[in-house]
């Protein structure tokens, strides 16, 4: 079973050329969709490979699998 980010935890993707930044807000196990900016996101969530809501920065949110993310040291 994936180690798990626990809230809180502030994590890294690849978005582009560039490297995007923000925090775990919220954990799933299950089959999860959001809508972000009017565009309904989904993410086949799992224990063995979860998926976060993850708070930018400025003020964005994410949708994201574990698979996408690393931890921002």
């Amino acid at each position: 079973m994936t180690t798990t980010f626990k809230t809180d935890t502030k994590v890294t993707w690849r978005w582009g050329a560039h490297t995007a930044r923000g925090r775990v807000e919220q954990v799933f196990t299950e089959p999860v969709t959001r809508t972000i900016k009017g565009i309904e996101v989904r993410r086949n969530a799992s224990p063995e490979n979860p998926a976060y809501l993850v708070t930018q920065p400025r003020g964005g949110y994410a949708l994201k699998s574990h698979s996408e993310l690393e931890e921002d040291r």
